[in-house]
C-alpha cells in the first residue's frame, strides 16, 4: 500500500460517530483549539488498546469526537501535538490520519515520540493540502483581522518557508503557530548522551520554525511542542529560555506527552514571565479540545 492510498481498513469501534456533520459555524467566529496524545490504531493490524491504561481511556476515541464535533466548527484550526498513532508505517497509520481528517477544522499536526510512523514530510503534506498541515522546521500562518483578534475570526492557513505566505497587510493581525516535537531534559532518569544529541538537534527545530515566522512577519507565536519545555520545580530549561527570550513575542506554549495525576502536577502551566503555557494531552483534557485562541 502506497503513502498516497487513502486506506479503507478500519476497525468498527469507536467509529460510530464518524458521519455525523460538523457544528456549522461561521468563519467570522474562528478560533484556534490544541489537543495531543490521541494515540488511535483504527488500523486492523495494530492492537493498541487504550482502556489498559485505565478507566480514563475507556472509549476515549467515541468521546474525543463527540466533544470535538460539539465544539470544533469547520472553519476552525487544532493543532495535534503528537502520539497521533500506534502505526509503525505511514500506511498503516492513514485509518488514523482519514479519522482526524473527517473531523470538523484544519489541522496542524506535530511529531510524537510514539510517531514512529512519521516519514517523508513532503508526502505528508501532499495527502490533504491546507487541510491537514504537518509541521516540521517551518511554521504555519494564521491571518486575522485586528478587528477580531480577541476572538480569532477569519484564519486562512498556508506554510511559511523563509518568505511569507499569508502578508498581514494593513490593519491586520498575524499569528505563527510554531514548534516540534520537544524532548526529555537533563536530570530525567535514564537520560544520557544520546538524549543529548536529539534535546540540541530539537532545539534548532524550534529555533527554524520561530525564525520562518519572524521572516513571514508573525506578530506572535503560539509554540506547540509535544514533551514539556520544562518540568518542576525548577521551571526552566534551554525550551523556555528560547522561547521566552525570541524577538517576535511567543504569547502561548501548548504541549502534551503527560499522563496521570502525578505527571500532570510537574509540567509548567499558567503565567511564566509573558508567556502562558498549557498542558492539552488529551487524558488531562478529558479527551475536549482546549481553545487557546
Amino acid at each position: 500500500m502506497s503513502l498516497m492510498t487513502r486506506s479503507s481498513m478500519t476497525k468498527s469501534r469507536s467509529r460510530s460517530m464518524s458521519s455525523l456533520p460538523g457544528n456549522e459555524k461561521t468563519g467570522n467566529n474562528s478560533r484556534l483549539f490544541a489537543i495531543g496524545d490521541l494515540h488511535l490504531s483504527f488500523s486492523n493490524l495494530i492492537d493498541k488498546p487504550m482502556d489498559v491504561f485505565g478507566a480514563a481511556w475507556h472509549d476515549h476515541t467515541a468521546r474525543l469526537e463527540a466533544a470535538w464535533r460539539e465544539d470544533v466548527a469547520p472553519g476552525d484550526t487544532v493543532i495535534v501535538l503528537g502520539d497521533i498513532s500506534w502505526a509503525l508505517k505511514t500506511e498503516d497509520a492513514m485509518p488514523d490520519l482519514e479519522w482526524i481528517h473527517a473531523l470538523p477544522g484544519r489541522k496542524i499536526l506535530l511529531r510524537g515520540n510514539h510517531d514512529l510512523w512519521w516519514h517523508g514530510i513532503t508526502n505528508l503534506n501532499t495527502l490533504w493540502p491546507g487541510e491537514m498541515i504537518f509541521l516540521q522546521n517551518n511554521c504555519v500562518m494564521l491571518d486575522r483581522p485586528a478587528a477580531a483578534r480577541a476572538t480569532v475570526a477569519s484564519v486562512d492557513i498556508g506554510i511559511a518557508e523563509g518568505v511569507p505566505s499569508l502578508p498581514a497587510g494593513e490593519g491586520s493581525s498575524c499569528i505563527a503557530v510554531c514548534g516540534s516535537r520537544g524532548w526529555g531534559l537533563p536530570g530525567l532518569e535514564d537520560y544520557g548522551k544520546d538524549d543529548e544529541k536529539i534535546l540540541a538537534r530539537e532545539l534548532i527545530r524550534i529555533r527554524m520554525s520561530f525564525e520562518a515566522a519572524t521572516l513571514a512577519g508573525a506578530d506572535a507565536i503560539v509554540c506547540a511542542l509535544h514533551f514539556p519545555p520544562a518540568i518542576g520545580p525548577a521551571f526552566e530549561s534551554s525550551f523556555t529560555e528560547l522561547i521566552e527570550s525570541w524577538p517576535t513575542p511567543v504569547t502561548q506554549v501548548v504541549y502534551g506527552h503527560l499522563h496521570t495525576p502525578s505527571a500532570f502536577r510537574k509540567g509548567l502551566q499558567g503565567e511564566h514571565g509573558s508567556v502562558r503555557y498549557s498542558l492539552a494531552s488529551a487524558d488531562y483534557l478529558g479527551f475536549k479540545p482546549l481553545r487557546i485562541l
